[in-house]
């Protein structure tokens, strides 16, 4: 049911009243039978200011509807509340702000209030509204794809480098990148990887599994949105090729 059908529903209600202490008793009686809020919900944070007596409101979301509970020390305003929290329980934040508040005056209830009470059914107004529009802003932060991290060229290079020396030679116990054998590593501003690299022998059995691995490896580097490997013996690899660190490891310095 929409808010505008639950409100038409309210005042068909009230039309069966022609005396308006009559209409004030069925108030009281909502109140009376409106579901007893949990006392935990009985907060300084949940309480309307702007009220006569002390009211309390607390709202919470559910599959992107609100659903409302409340509670007061005087009956009649207890009633008052039950109204509301029964136009709008079990609707979007987006359908209550957007929705006007017309059963109110229909059913006049606004001109047989007191001043204090009419002020009083302004702020439930005003704090239903507050939810519905603090629990949209949440909503839409939600919903909000989150960004993907944009790498500069230098980083990308850096991470592409890590991921290489992740690969190891078959048969040589050292990285492919210190082994010597990534000829050329070029970085796209769209974050593609070209990468040109070779193995230490033509004959190598292994060659296609390596290649593999690299892919593997560099598509997993943060920033790098795609991998493209070249294989290539020109020139052919030889251990001039390796760093320090891969002579060292291999007893050659």
């Amino acid at each position: 049911m929409t808010v505008k059908e639950t409100q038409q529903q309210i005042v068909e209600e009230f039309s069966v009243f022609e005396d308006w202490m009559d209409k004030y008793q069925y108030i009281i009686d909502l109140g009376k039978s409106m579901p007893v809020i949990d006392e935990a919900k009985k907060t300084e944070e949940n309480l309307i200011k702007g009220c006569q007596s002390r009211v309390w409101l607390s709202c919470s979301q559910e599959d992107g509807k609100l659903y409302f509970s409340a509670d007061s020390d005087a009956i009649i305003t207890k009633g008052i509340i039950s109204l509301l929290i029964r136009v709008y329980n079990g609707h979007t934040p987006q359908e209550i702000l957007d929705s006007d508040v017309e059963f109110i005056d229909r059913i006049g209830l606004r001109s047989n209030l007191s001043p204090t009470r009419a002020n009083g059914l302004v702020s439930m107004l005003k704090q239903i509204k507050l939810y519905a529009l603090a629990f949209k802003e949440i909503q839409e932060e939600q919903s909000k794809e989150p960004q993907e991290k944009t790498y500069p060229v230098e980083e990308v290079q850096k991470n592409v480098i890590r991921a290489l020396k992740q690969v190891y030679d078959p048969e040589i116990p050292v990285n492919i990148y210190d082994l010597g054998l990534v000829y050329e590593i070029k970085v796209g501003d769209d974050g593609n990887v070209y990468i040109k690299m070779t193995m230490t022998s033509p004959t190598c059995p292994l060659a296609d599994d390596v290649v593999n691995d690299v892919n593997n490896a560099v598509s997993e580097a943060p920033g790098v949105a795609g991998v493209q490997i070249e294989l290539t013996f020109e020139p052919e690899w030889d251990e001039s090729r390796m760093t320090e660190e891969a002579r060292l490891e291999l007893g050659l310095m």
